[in-house]
């Protein structure tokens, strides 16, 4: 009777240590990710927002992400529902996708690391790519949210898969030209506070809010 008794002692105190290592995997927080809020300006007139996203979660990787909803009006209303995700393996990309929603159509974009080059499949808007780009690379639009980068360095754009070097034009200022077009980014401290865009229908700026 005695050794049951020891033996039942033994097997609740095992089934204890178990329900707390449960409990206590349940209460640790994971780790948040980093969130920055910005909005959207054409002519001083917002019209509409944007939340960048840095995940941190995975082992060796990091995950950014990009969500904005814009509305405005060039010859009729427009509505532009916008996403980037881009995932990094030891500081380098390895995947990029480009998904917007519009109620004038919708346009996907995918780079993705082959071996030894990125493989790039882009459909934007008027805009089709499907010529490969030499790497790995470092930089992209939504890591760029989150760090400022080094001049010289080379830019993926994970809309339309094109690579580009990164001119410092000012400290704190750096100029992409992707597709023609100029888009500038302006850092205070290290931390992204406006990125001012060329775009072939209007030019507008993302602003920092938090």
């Amino acid at each position: 009777m005695r050794k049951n008794w020891k033996t039942i002692r033994s097997k609740g105190r095992i089934l204890l240590f178990l329900i707390g290592l449960m409990l206590f995997s349940q209460n640790s927080p994971a780790q948040e990710a980093d969130v920055a809020l910005f909005e959207v300006v054409v002519l001083g007139i917002k019209i509409g927002e944007l939340e960048a996203t840095r995940d941190k979660n995975r082992k060796d990787s990091l995950v950014y992400e990009v969500n904005s909803q814009v509305k405005f009006w060039f010859f009729g209303g427009v509505d532009v529902r916008f996403q980037n995700r881009s995932f990094f393996l030891k500081d380098h990309i390895v995947k990029t996708t480009s998904t917007s929603k519009t109620n004038r159509g919708d346009f996907f974009s995918l780079v993705r690391w082959d071996g030894d080059h990125y493989q790039v499949k882009a459909d934007s808007y008027q805009f089709e790519n499907r010529i490969p780009v030499s790497g790995p690379l470092a930089w992209c639009s939504t890591k760029l949210f989150f760090e400022e980068p080094s001049p010289q360095d080379i830019f993926l754009s994970e809309v339309y898969g094109l690579a580009q070097r990164i001119i410092q034009v000012e400290p704190g200022v750096y100029e992409i030209e992707i597709n023609g077009n100029k888009n500038r980014y302006y850092y205070q401290s290290g931390k992204l506070d406006k990125i001012v865009l060329e775009n072939p229908i209007k030019n507008y700026q993302i602003r920092r809010v938090k």
